[in-house]
């Protein structure tokens, strides 16, 4: 885009995500007011006005014709927005609107009347333009603009929407690379580990149920009755425990299985 402001970076500021927008800022506002001459754009750091609640934002200078803006602590946004009620300011001050000899002390908005016109015009006109500019903005560029300057690629930014609805869904976050990679996503993994220390936990179990069953049947050749299906494998012989461990195998399965379907599901949409 070609360069509209002379812009004075006085603050440090990193203009280079961002430059553009003043510039085009700028070029929408000339068409929209008809100013001739753009003003010089003065950038600036003031920590002392910024640390006040209300300290300034912006002014304009009638016989430099240049617009400076206090740029700390402030979204780009947030300057843009006062560039554009300036910019309404310089417009009325080619139209010799500015050339007011009455009062121009703190509450001239309120004491003069022509002032306070002026001031009017500024924050409708210049907001108005604002808005104008930005939707016209993010219509030709929505998926540069649409979060005002929150760059990222296509695909990260559909796999940060995946995880979000992944995260909703289930309740933890998930790392698609981690899938790739054959590994489990921290919230699996954690599961996992606690199925396995389960699983430790029943086979040590087992093992004693195991030397208990030994003894039972050195002292009695009577048939162990028998046990509660718990895993629905229709095995009534294998232990208790065993069929505890295996259902929450099962379990875990077909959690696994349900994470991938969905997975598979959100990839797809995003095609």
């Amino acid at each position: 885009m070609k360069k509209f402001f002379k812009i004075k970076n006085k603050c440090g500021m990193d203009l280079s995500d961002t430059e553009e927008l003043y510039h085009g800022l700028g070029h929408f506002a000339q068409k929209r007011f008809g100013f001739n001459k753009p003003p010089t754009l003065h950038l600036v750091s003031d920590m002392d006005n910024a640390s006040k609640p209300l300290g300034k934002t912006a002014y304009y200078d009638p016989q430099g014709m240049a617009v400076t803006i206090y740029t700390d602590n402030r979204h780009t946004k947030d300057i843009l927005r006062s560039l554009a009620h300036e910019l309404v300011h310089h417009t009325q001050n080619e139209n010799g609107m500015l050339n007011d000899t009455g009062y121009h002390g703190q509450g001239y908005a309120q004491k003069n009347k022509d002032l306070r016109q002026s001031e009017k015009e500024a924050y409708l006109k210049g907001n108005m333009c604002f808005r104008d500019w930005e939707d016209s903005l993010k219509q030709s560029k929505p998926t540069i603009y649409n979060e005002w300057r929150n760059i990222m690629s296509t695909k990260n930014w559909k796999n940060n929407e995946l995880m979000e609805n992944l995260t909703e869904k289930f309740g933890f976050k998930m790392d698609l690379g981690l899938l790739k990679e054959g590994k489990l996503p921290p919230g699996l993994q954690k599961y996992q580990d606690e199925q396995a220390k389960k699983k430790s936990g029943s086979e040590d179990e087992e093992s004693e149920e195991s030397k208990e069953s030994e003894k039972d049947e050195s002292s009695d050749s009577k048939a162990m009755p028998d046990h509660p299906d718990v895993d629905k494998d229709g095995d009534r012989k294998e232990p208790i425990t065993k069929a505890q461990q295996d259902k929450e195998e099962m379990k875990e399965s077909r959690i696994m299985k349900i994470i991938k379907n969905e997975i598979r599901k959100q990839l797809k949409e995003r095609k």
